[in-house]
């Protein structure tokens, strides 16, 4: 992606577990989507000097759903950076992004206590201690943020009530989140297991027929460019339901 204007998708790999946050700019805003799990910051600042920006350059952090995985490293950027930072997500997982609700899949009480016991200690302690932070703009559907061109917010709910797709207008990029993943360049439905109601998943993904996406940033599998409009529609036309 390094031949579009203000628009990367950045690459963390670490602990056997590979992201990918997407960083989108311009003259007046600097935006990064998603921000790993816990303890991530530093990782995220070292990929962002990829794109000659760093922490310091953020004006805005943009959340495509709660997930751990997506918020984790917020509370940490937001304690060492000294600048104002704007926070968005959809308003239906604003009150999990805050801790007024526990977070859907990483909530304790609803672990048998067997599948608890099988944890790992650092996951047991994230999931006691949750990330959490203000949302300072609740984002709708179909709303439009001025920035590189315009970004719209696309709801995509399914894999949580309050996930989004962001659509870059200018460079034709989707911002998938979860909504899907890739392999080796391949669209693939959202995680099933993680998923708790994956018909309205692939309901949404109906969506996303009627942008002209050229290409397809996903948070787990990375970039896909080649007929992306191709193996959407073939993805929404596979359900099972």
């Amino acid at each position: 992606m390094a031949e579009l204007k203000g628009i990367e998708m950045l690459t963390i790999a670490k602990d056997s577990f590979v992201i990918h946050p997407t960083l989108i700019w311009d003259e007046k805003q600097t935006l990064l989507i998603d921000t790993g799990m816990p303890g991530y910051m530093e990782d995220i600042n070292l990929v962002m000097a990829k794109a000659n920006k760093s922490l310091e350059d953020l004006t805005g952090i943009l959340l495509t759903h709660q997930d751990i995985d997506h918020i984790g490293s917020l509370p940490e950027i937001l304690t060492a950076c000294t600048q104002h930072l704007t926070i968005y997500a959809h308003k239906e997982d604003i009150p999990y992004i805050e801790g007024e609700l526990p977070l859907l899949k990483a909530n304790p009480a609803k672990f048998s206590e067997d599948k608890w016991e099988s944890l790992p200690d650092h996951l047991k302690f994230i999931y006691l201690h949750p990330p959490k932070a203000q949302v300072s703009n609740p984002l709708e559907d179909g709303q439009l943020l001025e920035m590189n061109g315009g970004l719209e917010i696309i709801h995509t709910p399914g894999h949580t009530p309050g996930h989004i797709c962001l659509f870059h207008i200018t460079s034709g990029t989707l911002v998938a989140g979860d909504a899907l993943t890739a392999v080796n360049g391949k669209l693939q439905l959202p995680n099933s297991v993680h998923t708790p109601d994956m018909e309205l998943a692939i309901q949404s993904l109906e969506k996303l027929l009627t942008y002209p996406i050229k290409q397809i940033v996903c948070y787990h599998g990375g970039l896909v460019s080649d007929h992306v409009m191709e193996q959407l529609q073939g993805l929404v036309k596979s359900k099972i339901f």
